[in-house]
């Protein structure tokens, strides 16, 4: 089980990296869908694979919050110099 949320947790942050939050609806349905086939195939209880799907889902959301802020840490002082710096040709007539 630690696997999976550490596994969701990576993925989800590689979502945040990339894409936008609307990307989350697909990325917890198919993560359910795995996460149920899995349970199903091992022959695990009805609640432990639900406590699992949750568990996935809320670590795939901290992992987006994650890469999201990582992302916005990388790039926040990116274009800063741009707004200070004089134009390159001041006088065109």
């Amino acid at each position: 089980m630690e696997l999976m949320a550490l596994i969701t947790l990576c993925i989800g942050a590689t979502l945040g990296l990339r894409f936008r939050v609307f990307v989350l609806i697909p990325a917890i349905l198919a993560t359910v869908l795995v996460v149920t086939a899995g349970g199903l195939i091992h022959g695990t209880g009805i609640g432990t694979i639900a406590v699992m799907n949750v568990i996935c889902a809320v670590c795939l959301q901290f992992g987006y919050l994650g890469g999201v802020l990582l992302w916005s840490r990388t790039t926040a002082g990116r274009f800063d110099a741009a707004k200070n710096s004089p134009p390159a040709r001041p006088y065109t007539y």
